[in-house]
């Protein structure tokens, strides 16, 4: 048997063929990413299954006491505290909206007639389109909604379209409210510390 070996390190290849080799190996490369075997496939299995796992620990039945401390701490996050007659707090997540407004309801016991809702959203977005949407994840009426702001704020200034909805705010002017909701946070940060050492 003859052997024939060809030397091709001196071919020149046209523009079209190193694209098209070019292009395989970007092919190659992506099938084995998404290869069901592969490291990444792997991991992410792993990953779902922690994240399915811990979900399962948190019980579908909360009782009120628990939804008091999850609203507290939220809002003590992220609700607006320079305030002493008002109530607010804002989100772009529905779901967190969604569990603020069962808060006031179930906790707060605030009449539906109190509930403010306010879209803040990038000028270029639909505007309509987001307040329905934030009026039925939050069940606050249209009628009850300030006028939608369409301000750019820096925080959200190279954010322009990873919020379509933009963001919402409940509001409410209570100043009992306000100072209740001060009192639990404060008993929380009191368990805090307490438990420090």
């Amino acid at each position: 048997m003859t052997l024939c070996v060809i030397i091709v390190r001196d071919i020149s290849l046209t523009p079209e063929q190193i694209e098209r080799l070019k292009s395989n190996q970007d092919k190659g490369r992506a099938k084995a990413a998404n290869h069901p075997n592969g490291p990444k496939q792997v991991w992410q299995r792993i990953r779902d299954g922690i994240i399915e796992s811990s979900a399962n620990e948190i019980p579908l039945d909360c009782n009120s006491y628990t939804l008091k401390i999850i609203g507290s701490v939220l809002y003590w996050a992220e609700g607006y505290n320079k305030t002493r007659n008002m109530v607010i707090f804002g989100n772009s997540n529905p779901a967190m909206i969604r569990l603020m407004m069962r808060f006031f309801r179930e906790i707060c016991k605030i009449p539906e007639s109190k509930f403010r809702g306010c879209v803040h959203l990038h000028p270029h977005l639909d505007g309509r389109k987001a307040m329905r949407f934030w009026s039925k994840e939050s069940g606050i009426p249209l009628k009850q909604f300030h006028r939608l702001q369409t301000a750019i704020s820096k925080a959200s200034k190279n954010k322009r379209d990873s919020l379509p909805l933009g963001t919402f705010r409940i509001i409410i002017s209570d100043t009992r409210l306000q100072s209740k909701i001060k009192g639990w946070i404060k008993g929380i940060e009191r368990w805090a510390n307490s438990s420090v050492g």
